[in-house]
């Protein structure tokens, strides 16, 4: 699929995925979900999502040490700002003005407003079905190994007149998978990069079932 390049598009996916999630998120992990599939670059992902922030679309929740919990909404931008663009200089100001303004143990999460909501619900049928469908998926992934601290990779190398394709999952502890399979054609090589990148927890799963001999059927002579 190819990437957004509308920024109408963009905040639309933004304040969509957001919104399926349900609960507040950092920003490395709204980051990380928004960007995995290619279908936003990382600076059209941060402009666009602090527009949105300015913009009243998504909110700051701030938790301190303690516990408690601190809600900043942005104020709305005026009509003759509404078009201005964050440069990477403002982008990265932003940043630090979050590290300078908050405590160093506190959280800064987000999460979309009512208004925001009400946008994603009415526009996202704009985007194909297949996008939503795809990304919604690879979010809940993300999140799924993101809450065990996971770290899901996968690359490739040329190898002779095919290809080494290597899949890895790792956690705080350690490696939880590292596997190297060989690809004879472009097209086995395409399909193991996609299937992994959207089912890395079910080919985990199917290895672990082969190396321990529990589809013991497929080794059955035929």
């Amino acid at each position: 699929m190819a990437q957004f390049k509308e920024e109408n598009e963009i905040k639309i996916f933004i304040l969509y995925l957001l919104d399926k999630i349900g609960y507040p998120l950092d920003y490395p992990s709204i980051g990380s979900i928004m960007m995995q599939d290619g279908l936003v670059n990382f600076f059209d992902f941060a402009q666009c999502f602090f527009a949105l922030v300015d913009a009243g679309h998504i909110r700051e929740i701030v938790r301190d040490p303690s516990g408690e919990k601190e809600t900043k909404e942005k104020d709305t931008t005026t009509a003759g700002d509404d078009k201005k663009e964050n440069s990477p200089a403002e982008i990265g100001a932003k940043l630090d003005d979050f590290a300078e303004e908050y405590e160093p143990d506190a959280t800064v999460l987000y999460e979309v407003t009512d208004t925001g909501r009400q946008v994603a619900q009415a526009l996202s049928g704009n985007l194909m079905v297949t996008v939503r469908e795809k990304s919604y998926r690879s979010a809940l992934r993300h999140l799924s190994f993101a809450k065990k601290g996971a770290y899901v990779d996968h690359s490739y190398r040329p190898d002779g007149d095919g290809y080494l394709v290597t899949c890895s999952i790792k956690d705080k502890k350690g490696v939880i998978m590292d596997l190297t399979v060989r690809a004879d054609s472009d097209y086995q090589l395409q399909r193991m990069l996609s299937n992994y990148s959207e089912r890395p927890e079910v080919v985990f799963r199917g290895v672990v079932a082969l190396l321990s001999g529990d589809v013991n059927y497929l080794f059955e002579d035929s």
